[in-house]
This record gives C-alpha cells, structure tokens and sequence, in this order.
C-alpha cells in the first residue's frame, strides 16, 4: 500500500503496522474555507465541508469540488497561488452572474 507523509511528498510502501495517529504539530484544523492540498491527488482547493467519517469535501476555484480523506495546510507560496486563482476565475465570472 502506498503512503504519504502528512506533509506530502513521496509515496512510500508501508502497512497497517507503520501507521500512527498524527503528532499534535502535524495536526492541523481542517475547518470549511481552510485552504489545503489533497496528499493523494494534489489537488488544491477550500474546505467546503467535512463529515464526521473524516471525508473531506474540497472545491477549486473553477468550480471543481472532490472528496477526499487525506489533506495537508497549503504552503504560503500555495496560499498565493490559489488567491490568484480566485482572483482569476473571479474576473472571468462577476457574481452577478454576467458573463462576458
């Protein structure tokens, strides 16, 4: 089976007997609005939601919206990146529904 660190980075071959629940500093709030990256896809988007079987529900700023169940906090220069995104996707569709 194939795993992450919970910072990302490379996939590792490990078992059942090599996991351990995440040390308070690798813990983080995975709050709906928090900006996270998908370990698994890496994908990066906003918390819409996260149920209760630890499922989190994450949209990109163009739309996309996809669950998953292993996120990391985004890194500031991947903050920025998906603000400039918003940003972009925001001048290309104005709330008010015009499109131009």
């Amino acid at each position: 089976m194939g795993m992450r660190p919970p910072t990302g980075g490379r996939e590792r071959e490990g078992g059942p007997d090599t996991v351990r629940p995440a040390a308070e500093a690798e813990a983080f709030d995975v709050a709906p609005g928090t900006i996270v990256v998908d370990t698994v896809t890496g994908g990066m988007g906003r918390v819409r939601t996260v149920a209760p079987n630890g499922m989190v529900s994450v949209e990109h700023p163009n739309g996309h919206t996809w669950k998953t169940c292993a996120v990391r906090a985004a890194s500031s220069v991947e903050r920025l990146n998906l603000l400039a995104a918003d940003a972009a996707q925001a001048s290309r569709f104005p709330q008010g529904g015009d499109v131009r």
